[in-house]
């Protein structure tokens, strides 16, 4: 008996039934539809991932939605196909290779658009690739290198010889006669500050000089800037005859320097004229055009009245500077004289320059001279020499050799320099034609190496070609160094510059690497500075008003880039300006007229008051009658026992308690602090918590008020909604601004807070550059004081017996984060214009 297998519905009381059994055939075909689609589905899937985003996780890279060949060629249609339905159709740029980017022209049209906002020197490409290059007065310069050569610098300064790059001070020529530029630079300098630029010693073209630029008609105030200059020979000076003068200024203060040119000479530029035009009849008036120069690669300037003409010579020479005694050897091992006939010579440049006259031989023969002494102090200082070499490739060693002074007779040589020699210094790079076609007829280095491969036989051995080379016409100008004894080491930081025409800078340069010269940065120019006790940029100048205004903004940003507890508070050290030496507040505080308000600060360069100055602090003399209460001293400073002194230390006059300690510690052999400055209350201490309280509860009452208005609008909308912005940059700079203001004091010109007062001993002077001197082997600095000041203490010094039994004049000086007071000695620089 068959009976049915009961299910729900038959269970229920229902007529549906299911069958026992299924057909295969049926079944088969349900399956296969089912697997098609799975498949259907697992390549196309229906989600938001793109194709680059289904590979396994092994397969994945960042590149593939920018490269569709990185995908498998099975999914690039359609990753293809996405990304154009986006609008983000990928371009297939290849980048060039940096086999291609490396290739001369190309890397010679990179350099080009690399120099469109910055110069660069000659040598910046092998600088860059050893020094740290930093962006100043418009040029990319060698700041220091990169490996650790501070003591190293010093150490070529002082025995050896250390080479600076110095092409980017700025040559102005300057074309009138000698009464029309004496005239004229008699209104921008002084006789107080030494000899002017019409001085017989400097005329005859033999001797380079130096002078103090002010604004016109207002010295001793608006300084501008310290010049070299020198005169173009001439065979027959004339006082109405045409004369040429080279003026050498630094790159901070050239700008301001060629304005006060402009003025005192009454010149205009000649980048538009104005030419007139042929008229069509007699009766008509004269019309006139102006014409524009399109291109005018060095500004020139003329006075059609006068016939004054001033000429800006941009990138024309390069100029480097060699300081040591070692630098008579590396000049003697670079440079050799050219003594070859006229007749050997191919080119007209060669031709012209191998015509040596006699004068000129009686320079080289005087320059060789000069180069086998021991030391380039032992030369007359400042000499031009004027003498035509041979290519300095051809002096260059296989490898890099210290040189060596050469055995020859030193009797011969010091008969030589007994007297100057008897012809001026005569070169061929004062003609401007010359010095075009020197560049252009130049050699390439690209050029020589082909031909030494082509003829040279046995390596390193001269060449026939070699013979043909143009001669490099040089100037020499020797340095004296320092010339107080009684002050710093005598003959310090002497040595030569080199003047070289365009395009021969970096052949030059790497002669004298070769032969063991130092090279040197920035860094060295304030290192040499410091060890000869003068400063590179007077306060007072343009460029250390500069100097000043950016190291105070980096120094402050450093300083607010810390964390609170980080910071130093300089109200509790009683310090009213950390950053910058406040002159202006400093001059007015130690005014002695408060009726008559002080003027605009300057520094002391009249030679007359210094060395009377310096004989009352040495000699005890009386002390001299200042015109004027606004200006300032250099003075040198060197601690009197252990500690450290940094820039912007205060020096302050010592109290009768510090010299009884004093005493008391030079007995007990006692090193320790002199005084130390008690600390003060910071009245806005609290005041600044509450602020920065109130300031984070304000920022998150407007984020929960942010919040609150995104989840009311999420109750009423369809779309995703996103928090507003917040949209505080103003109020939290105001409040940083604030801040600042509380934790530092503003400038004290406008606060009108005491400087001299400002903490328990009186201050009157600032240390603007301080460190190790390896010349003295202590700690010692430079700074300036206020006469009135100095008057007080040499008062002081006086009145004590004890300390006036032959005491080196001694002031009390503190750093600026340091609570600590020292003695120091302090002496006062009589030479300003000492080159560095």
């Amino acid at each position: 008996m068959s009976s049915q297998k009961l299910e729900y519905d038959a269970s229920l009381g229902g007529h549906v039934t299911l069958p026992s059994h299924v057909a295969t055939y049926h079944y088969a075909s349900g399956v296969l539809q089912e697997i098609k689609s799975m498949i259907a589905d697992a390549q196309f899937p229906a989600s938001s991932k793109l194709i680059f985003q289904t590979l396994p996780k092994h397969m994945r890279r960042r590149a593939m939605s920018h490269h569709p060949k990185r995908l498998p060629r099975k999914y690039r249609a359609a990753h293809s196909s996405q990304m154009s339905k986006a609008g983000n159709q990928p371009v297939n740029r290849k980048r060039p290779s940096r086999k291609y980017r490396r290739r001369p022209k190309n890397l010679l049209n990179e350099y080009i658009r690399r120099q469109r906002k910055i110069n660069w020197l000659e040598t910046h490409i092998w600088h860059a690739k050893r020094f740290h290059m930093i962006d100043r007065w418009g040029y990319r310069l060698p700041y220091a290198s990169c490996d650790k050569t501070y003591r190293a610098c010093y150490r070529a300064s002082a025995e050896h010889c250390l080479l600076q790059d110095i092409s980017f001070y700025s040559c102005v020529q300057m074309l009138g006669t000698v009464d029309q530029l004496r005239h004229g630079f008699g209104r921008l300098t002084s006789p107080d500050c030494g000899l002017g630029i019409a001085a017989r010693t400097y005329l005859s073209g033999r001797r380079e000089g130096t002078i103090q630029l002010f604004a016109d008609d207002q010295y001793p105030a608006g300084a501008l800037q310290s010049a070299s200059f020198m005169w173009r020979p001439a065979e027959q000076p004339e006082t109405q005859a045409q004369r040429t003068l080279w003026l050498w200024l630094h790159p901070a203060a050239v700008e301001a320097t060629l304005a006060q040119l402009i003025q005192v000479f009454q010149l205009k530029s000649t980048k538009q004229e104005k030419l007139p035009l042929p008229a069509e009849s007699d009766d008509q008036t004269p019309r006139f055009v102006t014409h524009t120069k399109a291109f005018e690669r060095n500004r020139s300037y003329i006075n059609k009245d006068t016939g004054m003409e001033m000429l800006v010579l941009n990138q024309e020479f390069n100029r480097f500077r060699l300081t040591g005694p070692r630098s008579q050897c590396v000049l003697a091992a670079s440079l050799r004289a050219s003594r070859q006939n006229s007749s050997e010579s191919s080119t007209s440049t060669s031709k012209k320059l191998l015509d040596a006259p006699s004068d000129l031989l009686d320079q080289t023969d005087y320059c060789e001279a000069a180069l086998q002494l021991h030391s380039p102090s032992e030369v007359l200082s400042n000499v031009i020499l004027g003498v035509n070499v041979v290519d300095p490739r051809l002096q260059r060693p296989s490898k890099r050799t210290k040189a060596t002074k050469l055995s020859s007779s030193v009797s011969k040589s010091v008969e030589l320099l007994m007297m100057p020699p008897a012809s001026p210094p005569f070169s061929d790079l004062w003609d401007p034609e010359l010095r075009v076609r020197l560049s252009e007829q130049m050699m390439s280095t690209h050029q020589y190496n082909q031909l030494r491969q082509r003829h040279a036989i046995v390596p390193g051995e001269p060449c026939a070609f070699e013979e043909q080379m143009q001669p490099l016409p040089l100037l020499l100008i020797q340095r004296p160094g320092s010339q107080q004894p009684n002050y710093k080491r005598l003959g310090y930081a002497a040595g030569w510059d080199v003047i070289a025409p365009a395009r021969y800078g970096m052949v030059l340069w790497q002669t004298l690497i070769m032969w063991g010269a130092r090279p040197g940065g920035l860094r060295e120019f304030d290192s040499v500075a410091r060890e000869l006790g003068v400063d590179q940029h007077l306060p007072d100048t343009v460029a250390g008003l500069e100097q000043a205004a950016r190291t105070a903004l980096e120094r402050r940003t450093r300083y607010f880039r810390l964390p609170p507890n980080k910071r130093c508070n300089y109200r509790k050290l009683a310090v009213v300006s950390p950053f910058k030496a406040p002159w202006q507040s400093l001059v007015r505080d130690w005014n002695l007229s408060p009726a008559t308000p002080a003027k605009s600060f300057y520094v002391m360069r009249n030679r007359g008051l210094l060395q009377r100055l310096d004989g009352c602090v040495r000699h005890r003399e009386p002390f001299p009658d200042c015109p004027t209460d606004n200006c300032l001293v250099q003075v040198a400073l060197r601690l009197h026992t252990r500690g450290s002194l940094e820039s912007n230390a205060l020096i302050c006059l010592p109290s009768s308690l510090d010299w009884k300690r004093h005493w008391r510690q030079l007995k007990q052999d006692n090193q320790e602090p002199v005084h130390t400055e008690p600390l003060l209350s910071d009245v806005n201490e609290r005041l600044r918590k509450q602020l920065r309280l109130d300031h984070k509860r304000l920022l998150k009452r407007l984020r929960a008020r942010r919040v609150r208005e995104k989840r009311r609008l999420q109750e009423t909308s369809t779309r995703r909604v996103h928090i507003r912005p917040a949209k505080t940059a103003s109020l939290v700079s105001k409040q940083s601004a604030k801040m600042c203001s509380l934790w530092l004091p503003t400038d004290p010109a406008e606060t009108h807070d005491s400087v001299r007062r400002q903490c328990s001993r009186e201050v009157f002077g600032y240390v603007s550059s301080a460190g190790f001197s390896f010349v003295e082997a202590a700690v010692c600095g430079v700074g300036y004081v206020t006469v009135h000041g100095l008057r007080q203490l040499l008062h002081e010094r006086k009145a004590d017996p004890i300390r006036a039994k032959g005491q080196p004049l001694l002031c009390l000086v503190r750093n600026a984060d340091s609570r600590d007071y020292r003695f120091a000695r302090l002496q006062i620089n009589l030479d300003l214009c000492a080159a560095v």
